[in-house]
């Protein structure tokens, strides 16, 4: 299957789903669980769009600080910004802190990528700007893929441009990738 074929049949099974709020709370609630979760103190993280895991009340942890990508003018790409009350509506539509405080290479210690899906080897697909694969080398922290169970693919298209996640959580399974496989 393509990119693009993957994308169209993730599309159909969410219409499918009466309430993505209520696995949302699941896949969060197992997340939230995990060792590496509760030992990160900086956590590169996202605002969601309506159709991903809602990770919004993890910003609610205590002594978690939280970063979102925001657009950085100078490097002509996304980085990961201090999470702040004032955001303002980013280059396509979704907030960013409107004042952005970004995050040195070494600063995060997880941070936590949205797919439409993702493999048993970590691989990911995402909406198809290659956002995450170029934010993600800007940073030395754990990658986790965080997505519903229907989401978790045996197998997706990988290119050499691909950046693999160290974890896959799901509210059905918390995977951990052996990066030799």
């Amino acid at each position: 299957m393509t990119k693009a074929e993957i994308r169209a049949q993730i599309a159909k099974r969410k219409k499918s789903f009466q309430c993505l709020e209520a696995l949302s709370a699941e896949v969060v609630k197992k997340f939230q669980g995990l060792d590496i979760f509760r030992a990160a103190r900086v956590v590169g993280a996202y605002l969601p769009l309506s159709d991903e895991v809602d990770i919004r009340p993890l910003f609610q942890t205590p002594n978690k600080l939280f970063y979102i990508p925001a657009f950085d003018e100078v490097s002509g790409g996304y980085r990961m910004a201090r999470l702040t009350a004032e955001l303002k509506k980013g280059r396509f539509g979704i907030p960013e802190p409107a004042v952005p405080v970004f995050a040195a290479e070494d600063e995060l210690d997880l941070i936590i990528v949205p797919g439409v899906a993702f493999d048993r080897a970590g691989y990911r697909v995402g909406r198809g700007g290659g956002f995450y694969d170029r934010l993600l080398p800007q940073y030395r922290a754990v990658r986790v893929g965080i997505c519903f169970g229907f989401q978790c693919l045996e197998t997706v298209p990988a290119q050499e441009h691909d950046i693999r996640m160290d974890w896959v959580a799901t509210e059905v399974q918390i995977l951990k990738i052996k990066l030799n496989s």
